[in-house]
């Protein structure tokens, strides 16, 4: 190993040259600046169209839509679906206010206008009108996701009623799946069982389904009895 000392690199750093820097941005600014200024002028004009929209628009707009929704709400909330669809207009007397149908015509993209489409689609599945029902509820798109179970629910419901078992069958399925929950979702699948047995004549599928809601929801099972539904259809309790 040799003992001679390696003399360190030197390593030349160039001066740099501000003023030749400097020269260079502008250069460069000058021939984008259009395009710069363009730029600029485009964010601050989306951003006031943003700010006018959601604090000019959208917010008074939400505010008076939750305020006109509440009589539907009251209505329906009470079973009185017709009503709460149609809503009242009766020249010269007080209490008239805005149905569902209407409401949603006016308000359907705020926050109220999405309960509404709920609404509105529970209340034609009541009143009958199913195929009216499913077009609604298909517009449902709120967050909540127990309310979207439900909303699943309610096409299969729909569906039932239209004879079409199969997209029933889907969505008391997807229904049970979408938020399991002790309330909604043994419920829907024991429509999905019954659906199989008594439509379907597939006992042995409709037990299985019974089996599932007897395990992932004991307590529902015992208060829907669905023991005796298993030992009806054949299998063991």
């Amino acid at each position: 190993m040799s003992n001679q000392q390696q003399e360190p690199t030197k390593v030349q750093i160039e001066e740099f040259d501000v003023d030749a820097f400097k020269n260079k941005a502008l250069g460069t600014f000058e021939k984008y600046k259009n395009i710069i200024y363009g730029a600029l002028l485009l964010l601050v004009v989306v951003i006031g169209g943003l700010y006018a929209y959601f604090f000019m628009y959208q917010g008074p707009r939400e505010k008076r839509a939750g305020e006109e929704i509440f009589r539907a709400e009251f209505f329906f909330s009470v079973d009185s679906f017709s009503l709460a669809l149609a809503g009242r207009n009766l020249p010269g007397q007080q209490g008239n206010f805005t149905g569902l149908l209407d409401f949603i015509k006016e308000y359907g993209g705020t926050s109220a206008g999405k309960r509404a489409y709920f609404m509105a689609g529970a209340a034609l599945l009541h009143t009958g009108k199913f195929e009216d029902a499913v077009k609604y509820l298909n517009n449902y798109s709120g967050k909540d996701p127990l309310m979207q179970a439900q909303v699943y629910g309610m096409i299969g419901d729909a569906k039932s009623e239209l004879n079409d078992m199969d997209a029933a069958y889907k969505f008391y399925l997807q229904a049970a799946d979408h938020y399991p929950n002790d309330v909604t979702s043994p419920i829907h699948l024991r429509k999905a069982a019954l659906l199989q047995s008594d439509v379907k004549k597939n006992n042995a599928e409709a037990v299985k389904l019974l089996q599932r809601l007897k395990k992932d929801y004991p307590q529902a099972a015992s208060r829907l009895a669905v023991e005796k539904d298993i030992v009806r259809l054949g299998g063991k309790d």
